[in-house]
């Protein structure tokens, strides 16, 4: 008998951390925006809450796939006509056989090389190896547990700063496990957050907080750049665009971008650009005036790049397994493109949305009950003893870009 379709929730999995702030109405929140998850940090004056969102294909616009389709964004092209079953012992052959990470996601954001990051962790993440009998001074006097909620609560620079004041300090934020956990699995965005000079605006509890989100508060997604209220655009386009005075400038939250090879096309930036929330801007410019309809569109594709130098990749961490994860895209969706099963050229956005996804290991699970291809290049490999033979290059290699240091 055949088994229908579940309503699918689609869980999002590429994640990142958009580092932007804007001020919505006094409202400061994080959203998310990257590929792998994001959080854009908006607002000023009020402690953030975190979001994620879905990441799309083309990162910056919602996409035409029908969301409603079983498994989480199978194009009915090659969706299968019943749902297959397997073992609970099977997932991790599952995983290993037709799923893999695409490493082209991390690498179009802001991006550190792990080389870099060798003496860094050891300085960053260690307590030394001695005992010191230097006080802390008036915080010696508080109970343990106060001092240690006081160190939950503090931003990341303050944070930083003070684990440098004396070892008993850096003794006490190294005990905290939450620390430990963001500086093992978002030091890339700590490095971030350091340099653009917005980690003033994020405290301990709100980054991990992040690395321990799974959904978008704005579309209840897992990581991507499709909310308005994440897009960022240059300054000095802002100004022109809006039309934004003197005052409304200096309202506007804004950092200076890296240097860097960003988005899907590898586009290498060699200068800094000052950067801003394009819906804090437009907020702002509309207590004056209605922003026209053009605005929304002007310049949107020019754009682009900039959400990208302004995101940083982030795993996602379960607290209840303690398992991290990168996320996954389906090896079967990327067989799909290279052979052409998608049918008319009407619907030809939707094989390509379906391979740009990214998944937890439980959504793609989802997926791989109804992916007609991944269950295809699953049988071939004799149920994970072999490789498939046509499992897909991107899928061997990890993407398409080219091989960074």
């Amino acid at each position: 008998m055949e088994v229908t379709a579940p309503q699918a929730t689609i869980v999002a999995e590429a994640r990142s951390i958009d580092i932007l702030v804007s001020r919505i109405d006094h409202v400061q929140y994080l959203t998310c925006t990257l590929t792998s998850v994001e959080i854009s940090f908006t607002g000023l004056d009020t402690r953030p809450a975190v979001t994620k969102g879905l990441f799309h294909s083309l990162f910056l616009t919602v996409s035409e796939v029908d969301t409603n389709l079983d498994g989480g964004f199978v194009t009915c092209q090659y969706r299968s006509a019943t749902v297959y079953r397997f073992d609970e012992e099977q997932t991790d052959a599952i995983i290993r056989t037709v799923a893999y990470h695409r490493k082209d996601y991390p690498l179009s954001m802001i991006w550190f090389s792990p080389r870099d990051h060798a003496d860094i962790r050891v300085s960053i993440a260690t307590p030394f190896p001695r005992t010191s009998n230097e006080g802390s001074g008036s915080l010696d006097q508080l109970p343990l547990e106060l001092l240690l909620d006081i160190l939950l609560r503090l931003d990341m620079l303050s944070l930083f700063k003070l684990r440098q004041a004396n070892l008993r300090l850096r003794q006490a934020v190294d005990s905290l496990k939450k620390y430990q956990m963001v500086v093992s699995h978002g030091l890339n965005l700590f490095r971030a957050l350091l340099r653009t000079r917005l980690a003033i605006y994020i405290s301990l509890l709100d980054f991990y907080d992040a690395l321990c989100t799974k959904a978008c508060t704005l579309c209840g997604e897992f990581g991507g750049f499709g909310a308005p209220e994440t897009q960022v655009q240059s300054l000095a386009s802002a100004r022109r665009l809006f039309q934004l005075t003197g005052a409304e400038i200096n309202q506007l939250r804004s950092f200076k971008t890296f240097p860097g090879i960003y988005a899907m096309d590898e586009l290498e930036y060699k200068y800094r650009i000052t950067v801003v929330s394009r819906h804090q801007a437009m907020l702002i410019a509309s207590r004056r005036a209605p922003a026209p309809a053009q605005a929304h569109r002007k310049g949107y594709e020019r754009n682009i790049p900039y959400n990208f130098m302004a995101s940083c990749a982030l795993p996602y961490y379960d607290q209840l397994s303690g398992k991290v994860e990168h996320g996954m895209s389906c090896a079967g969706c990327q067989y799909a493109i290279e052979s052409e099963i998608y049918g008319s050229t009407a619907v030809l956005d939707r094989p390509f949305n379906a391979r740009d996804k990214v998944f937890a290991q439980d959504g793609f699970l989802e997926h791989f009950r109804w992916c007609e291809q991944a269950q295809l290049l699953w049988k071939s490999s004799g149920e994970g003893k072999n490789n498939p033979a046509e499992l897909p290059m991107a899928a061997r290699r990890g993407g398409f870009f080219k091989t960074r240091e």
